[in-house]
């Protein structure tokens, strides 16, 4: 089975979340339209009920091994030499560990760099196409034997985004609220900054006024708001100035409106609607 689609249409977090709530097993491929030197040509995530296994760059299953010589642990040969002692649906990590030639922090830390690495990229880029093979096997050779949750790496990896200069047209508009999708115990490790502006988000005050109280930019503010919204965590509410009634005591429309509400479905439906009234007359 394979899912493919546009960037355009399904943001990357939206596509995370799918994964993760499906709990799929596979491959996501992301393809960039771009030709910065700095973009990979393709991008290939693999998930494992729906957590995040591996990432690399490439299919020719040699990126982690590239990874630990480049530190200096072990060469390349050596890795291949052990390799070869592990039953081959070991992960590679694993079967290092195992043979005491690397340790887990050591295994934390080529996970990190390995699934971290990409998410700024991946969340900057502008056009592409995006791709999940559920027939895809998982690459063992890549594979340290550490998994994380899908949304914990993507409000990892934003953060250490710096050039957010891609990013500007999708943060939530200052005059925007917030309103909150999880309630209670939050499901994520949050930091001082965001702590505080899920403190204030109560569905009432703007992200602007919200950066008025804590005392901070409204941009950073927007950030973090854009965090929350790729994981799921809010939802954004747009401000939109109510219209004088025409007639006397007609209820006036509401002022605001969620901005998830108007989807492309929705308008396709109802243009679909009127063109059967139009038919109709």
């Amino acid at each position: 089975m394979k899912i493919t689609g546009y960037l355009s249409e399904f943001s990357l977090g939206e596509i995370f979340r799918f994964l993760a709530q499906g709990q799929k097993t596979g491959c996501l491929t992301i393809k960039p339209v771009d030709t910065r030197d700095e973009i990979a040509s393709e991008y290939h995530t693999f998930f494992h009920h729906g957590n995040i296994v591996a990432s690399t760059i490439s299919l020719d299953h040699q990126e982690l091994q590239r990874l630990i010589a480049k530190r200096g642990w072990l060469r390349i040969p050596t890795i291949q030499k052990i390799a070869q002692l592990c039953s081959p649906r070991a992960t590679l990590g694993l079967c290092l560990k195992t043979q005491g030639a690397l340790d887990g922090e050591q295994l934390k830390l080529l996970f990190k760099q390995q699934v971290l690495t990409p998410i700024p990229q991946l969340f900057s880029i502008e056009e592409g196409w995006f791709e999940f093979d559920a027939n895809h096997p998982l690459p063992y050779e890549e594979m340290t034997g550490l998994t994380a949750s899908p949304m914990e790496i993507a409000l990892a990896g934003l953060r250490l985004l710096r050039d957010w200069t891609p990013l500007l047209d999708k943060l939530p508009l200052p005059s925007s609220t917030v309103i909150r999708l999880i309630h209670g115990e939050l499901p994520y490790h949050l930091n001082q900054g965001e702590y505080q502006v899920w403190e204030h988000i109560d569905g009432t005050l703007s992200i602007e006024q919200i950066a008025t109280h804590l005392e901070q930019l409204v941009l950073d503010v927007q950030k973090i708001c854009f965090r929350f919204m790729v994981i799921g965590m809010v939802e954004e509410v747009a401000g939109i100035t109510a219209v004088e009634p025409l007639i006397a005591n007609h209820e006036p429309e509401m002022d605001t409106l969620p901005v998830s509400e108007i989807s492309h479905s929705f308008l396709h439906g109802l243009l679909t609607f009127l063109k059967g009234k139009k038919n109709a007359t």
